[in-house]
């Protein structure tokens, strides 16, 4: 990688980094992911970035998906929902309608590179992980999925959301610290301990799947 940001070279990440944290936009209860996507956008150039590259293409599977740019087939929420009770489809589509979430929601950047095609690859199959690994979609459930993701794939996002969210649970909810913390060792242990890759998988091969054929396909240990 060209122009990669290092504490020698940063001209003005960091000072990014500090307003960001320092924005209401990250406030807990403040709902938006605009910004979070613009600040994965911001760490393209980071050596985290190509590090989650360049480990991600030794695994084959994971490496014949960035060679054919895999994305998952456009759905439909209704017809998932037709599918039988605890397939993936099912809870998929139940679990985003009864939150009336837009399963689209997700910025959209060209592919242009594999930094960018790994950020599409995690942006358009995120909310499927709530499903498999069994993390709610609340605060704390989303810091917890990071560090599940984080230990299965360091991508610079997961480790600053993670990061961020201890900052910010410690300011806006310390009652909950202790929680928080117990859920990040429980999503770390339980990434670390899933031999196969969550983004390694076809995951519109699995909407007909039931979601504990499939945790027992990859692998996971049993969650608690």
């Amino acid at each position: 990688m060209v122009n990669v940001i290092n504490c020698d070279t940063d001209k003005g990440l960091l000072t990014y980094i500090i307003q960001f944290l320092a924005s209401s936009t990250l406030k807990i209860d403040a709902g938006g992911t605009d910004a979070v996507f613009d600040f994965e956008d911001a760490l393209d150039q980071t050596e985290m970035a190509q590090l989650a590259v360049n480990e991600l293409k030794k695994i084959p599977e994971v490496r014949n998906l960035f060679k054919e740019r895999w994305l998952p087939a456009a759905f439909n929420l209704d017809d998932l929902g037709q599918l039988p009770e605890g397939t993936l489809g099912h809870v998929y589509a139940h679990k985003i309608k009864s939150q009336d979430f837009n399963p689209y929601f997700y910025k959209k950047v060209p592919v242009v590179d594999d930094i960018s095609y790994l950020k599409m690859l995690w942006r358009t199959t995120h909310d499927i992980y709530h499903v498999v690994a069994g993390f709610d979609t609340d605060a704390i459930g989303e810091i917890a999925l990071q560090a599940f993701f984080m230990a299965q794939t360091p991508i610079p996002i997961s480790a600053m959301i993670v990061s961020f969210g201890i900052v910010m649970i410690s300011l806006y909810e310390p009652h909950n610290l202790k929680y928080l913390m117990s859920e990040i060792c429980r999503g770390y242990n339980l990434g670390c301990q899933t031999p196969d890759k969550f983004i390694a998988q076809k995951w519109d091969q699995y909407w007909d799947l039931q979601v504990g054929d499939i945790r027992g396909k990859l692998g996971m240990k049993a969650i608690l």
